[in-house]
């Protein structure tokens, strides 16, 4: 509905403040590791960095892609920006500069849903509508990056597990997958019990659960160090 919201979500009965943001669909949202920015990727193309704490105040806005930006997230650092948008362009932004171009990492050929970065060393991740995961030592843009292949059909959602031994993927072919990144050519791990796309996946922040939201109204809670044990579904609107 173009809007951007912010909730208290220890006082959820509080309505939401509204960010001011221009009329278009919002698609993606992150906020900055030093909890000072709100990025937002949205189907204008646009990338926009907010103070969030100032709503009234302009957010800064990134140019470059020429699609829609399907996805955003932060370097641990909190200095670099990662975008991925249908226009199969990977960018790289660094926040100090954004007056700068953004650097573009080689690979894909496909809209780009999901980039996650590596908690740990400088490794980022992308799914891809091809249903390629890529990983790339972002320091070295020009380097190719390492191929993760298994899902059947687009991934459109990634993350590291806090350890950053995990890539947990979740792809429209309903399942969650997970890869030892220290060993990209191995098979994933299949964690299979959704009947519709994965669309979001994430970790506890122990690393010992792990929650995957479907298209097929459940959000389930799986033990990644207990691969065959079944999901509990912790919420369903089926």
């Amino acid at each position: 509905d173009t809007t951007v919201r912010l909730w208290q979500w220890r006082q959820p009965q509080e309505p939401p403040s509204v960010l001011p943001h221009a009329a278009e669909p919002v698609l993606s949202v992150k906020f900055s590791p030093d909890d000072q920015y709100l990025v937002i990727g949205s189907d204008s193309t646009v990338v926009h960095l907010w103070k969030w704490r100032q709503p009234s105040a302009s957010p800064i806005t990134l140019r470059g892609p020429a699609g829609p930006v399907l996805s955003v997230a932060f370097s641990p650092d909190g200095y670099t920006l990662a975008t991925g948008s249908s226009d199969t362009t990977i960018r790289l932004w660094e926040l100090y500069t954004p007056s700068a171009l953004a650097t573009i990492l080689p690979g894909p050929t496909a809209p780009v849903y999901t980039v996650s970065f590596s908690p740990v060393d400088h490794t980022l991740a992308a799914g891809t509508y091809d249903t390629f995961v890529r990983l790339w030592k972002w320091r070295q843009p020009a380097t190719s990056p390492a191929t993760l292949r298994g899902h059947a059909d687009p991934v459109y959602s990634a993350a590291y597990s806090p350890d950053g031994r995990v890539l947990a993927t979740g792809s429209r072919d309903t399942t969650v997958r997970l890869w030892d990144v220290s060993q990209p050519d191995v098979p994933a791990t299949v964690l299979a019990g959704h009947t519709s796309p994965v669309f979001s996946v994430a970790f506890s922040p122990d690393g010992h659960l792990l929650a995957s939201g479907s298209g097929d109204g459940t959000l389930r809670l799986w033990e990644p160090h207990q691969p065959t044990a079944p999901a509990t579904v912790l919420a369903s609107d089926t």
